[in-house]
């Protein structure tokens, strides 16, 4: 039995959590840039464009808050992300239909940042549904999500705050009275706007860490590097989808339970998360609505390279008696980031050879006392 615990996280060597860490600060100046860009362009020609003179206000959401931002596997096709809300008080879009808003919105931030791209030699992407994005080197980009929030929330909001949500109302509703009057709205270029409160899923997230610490978090970025390495997010398996399972798997198994090594751990965890994947998926923060979009087949699919990865697995940590196939094992379920370290791996006798190991012992019999029959 093979103890690679220290293989996938440890505080000394080398270990598959930290060879997953992104450099994140060109993610870090971006955002800054794109910030101060968009505050200006707002500040000089909002009241030329809308009417009215606004500031946003920005929150960083997404994986880059959450903490669960890993190195892209394979670049350019794969990129880490910082999604970065820009906020507009929801008095000010009401001038418009909602459709003309959502669209005079996008059109007046694809605007601002044209130039910005141009000046610091990024790329601007204008056919996400919910975002612009910038893309900024081979291996990452920054997601520009844009929100209507109520009056109130937005003076009271604080920019270090961070979020993520999503729930649709339905498409193409052009009266303000039909849309929820206190709800966050996300600008949407087929819906125009879909109801969606990120601050949510970050609170969610949060509680979830305090109760289960940091141990959560490091299953996430464990199953997303799977996940990319697989490269099964072609197949519409989403980070937030991986969360929620993970969280799930730990609900599920309950915290006293839950293995106290980093690889027993994992084996429960991805035992667990078949079933979830498998069908729809869940969690308190979105309410009733299904946060598993992948077709039938692409369930198969991930669920079958679950099932492999869970074999893999259990082989290491219940049979496998030499390290380095403990090695080879889990770089062939989680990819060559997993550092080719079998020194690092602890091979540990099972119970029962434990028990045929021991020195024959004699044991004198017991005294017996007499007894008297009445």
């Amino acid at each position: 039995m093979a103890n690679v615990s220290k293989l996938l996280h440890n505080t000394v060597d080398e270990h598959f959590l930290s060879n997953l860490e992104a450099d994140q600060v060109l993610l870090r100046n971006a955002r800054t840039k794109i910030r101060a860009f968009l505050r200006d362009a707002f500040e000089k020609s909002s009241v030329q464009y809308f009417g009215v003179q606004v500031r946003p206000k920005f929150f960083t959401q997404g994986s880059f808050a959450y903490k669960t931002l890993n190195h892209p596997a394979f670049p350019p096709g794969q990129q880490k992300d910082l999604d970065d809300g820009c906020y507009l008080p929801l008095s000010f879009v009401r001038g418009e239909k909602p459709s003309e808003a959502a669209a005079a919105f996008f059109a007046f931030v694809e605007a601002a940042l044209a130039d910005l791209a141009d000046t610091e030699g990024w790329t601007l992407v204008k056919d996400k549904a919910t975002c612009v994005r910038l893309v900024i080197s081979s291996d990452g980009h920054v997601d520009i999500p844009l929100y209507a929030i109520p009056d109130g929330d937005f003076r009271h909001l604080e920019e270090a705050r961070n979020m993520q949500k999503s729930a649709t109302l339905d498409a193409k509703i052009d009266s303000w009275d039909a849309l929820p009057s206190d709800a966050v709205l996300l600008a949407h270029r087929e819906k125009d706007w879909v109801e969606s409160d990120p601050r949510k899923i970050y609170d969610w997230f949060v509680d979830a860490v305090m109760l289960y610490k940091e141990r959560l978090r490091h299953d996430c970025r464990f199953m997303k590097a799977w996940r990319d390495y697989h490269r099964l997010d072609d197949d519409g398996l989403t980070s937030i989808n991986i969360m929620a399972c993970v969280w799930k798997a730990y609900e599920t198994i309950r915290g006293p339970f839950l293995p106290s090594r980093s690889d027993e751990r994992l084996l429960r965890v991805v035992e667990k998360v078949q079933g979830f994947l498998a069908n729809d998926v869940r969690i308190p923060p979105c309410g009733d609505e299904n946060i598993n979009r992948m077709s039938v087949e692409q369930r198969k699919k991930v669920v079958g390279k679950l099932q492999d990865l869970e074999a893999k697995l259990r082989e290491t940590v219940t049979k496998c008696d030499d390290e380095a196939r403990a090695v080879d094992l889990l770089r062939a379920g989680f990819g060559t980031r997993v550092p080719l370290r079998p020194d690092l791996v602890i091979i540990q006798a099972s119970p029962a050879m434990t028990v045929l190991s021991e020195p024959r012992k004699t044991v004198p019999a017991p005294e017996v006392g007499r007894s008297v029959s009445g």
